[in-house]
């Protein structure tokens, strides 16, 4: 990719105090304070000599808190987008995977079996992720800001959005895009779609 190419940065949000449950959309706070996610996420630009001209982030707390400091650190608009939204487990959110497995096998086979087009009890399949991630990833502007040139926009993500952008941006398939890691508060960038749309940063 083009190092001067109009881009997409994202990062992983903090890691959650969680383990073993499904937690999806459950708005469960991050391990690190806000400003401490958004100070890690400042020291890898400066690391990559990036400026961003716009922070997005989904509107559940463990990446919208630390988006909005990030946003206040650099003097940049803060844009949240539903679409941004970490994958939908329905009604095993918040349940413990191995109960899930004990509690609903046959849903549960059924998923792992199917997972990009069968998703869980009452939520989404991976390519129903991926549909609402390319419509906004198709809708970002080559530059953000109001004087920002070539600026990248930045993005504070789930797992499940950096991996359909994986699919969506980069052409990996979803087993491609689940294999690799996804650490947190590590950038990954993304080529912006070309011809791309207008859309005023707020």
């Amino acid at each position: 990719m083009d190092p001067l190419a109009p881009s997409l940065i994202a990062f992983r949000h903090a890691p959650v105090a969680l383990s073993g449950v499904c937690y999806g959309r459950l708005d469960v706070a991050a391990e690190l304070a806000p400003g401490d996610a958004a100070a890690a996420i400042e020291r890898a630009l400066r690391d990559h000599d990036l400026r961003p001209g716009v922070v997005w982030s989904s509107p559940l707390s463990r990446c919208a808190l630390p988006a909005a400091e990030l946003a206040a650190r650099l003097g940049v608009p803060h844009a949240i987008d539903a679409r941004l939204v970490e994958i939908a487990y329905g009604a095993w959110e918040g349940r413990a995977w191995s109960e899930i497995e004990r509690g609903d096998p046959d849903a549960y086979a059924a998923w792992l079996d199917g997972w990009e087009r069968v998703g869980p009890p009452g939520g989404e399949s991976a390519i129903e992720v991926e549909d609402r991630v390319r419509s906004f990833w198709r809708a970002l502007s080559p530059a953000c800001g109001p004087a920002s040139g070539a600026s990248p926009h930045l993005l504070v993500a789930h797992a499940g959005v950096l991996r359909a952008l994986r699919v969506v941006a980069c052409g990996a398939s979803w087993i491609e895009a689940m294999s690799a890691p996804a650490p947190h508060l590590a950038p990954e960038r993304f080529p912006l779609p070309a011809p791309a749309l207008s859309l005023a940063a707020p």
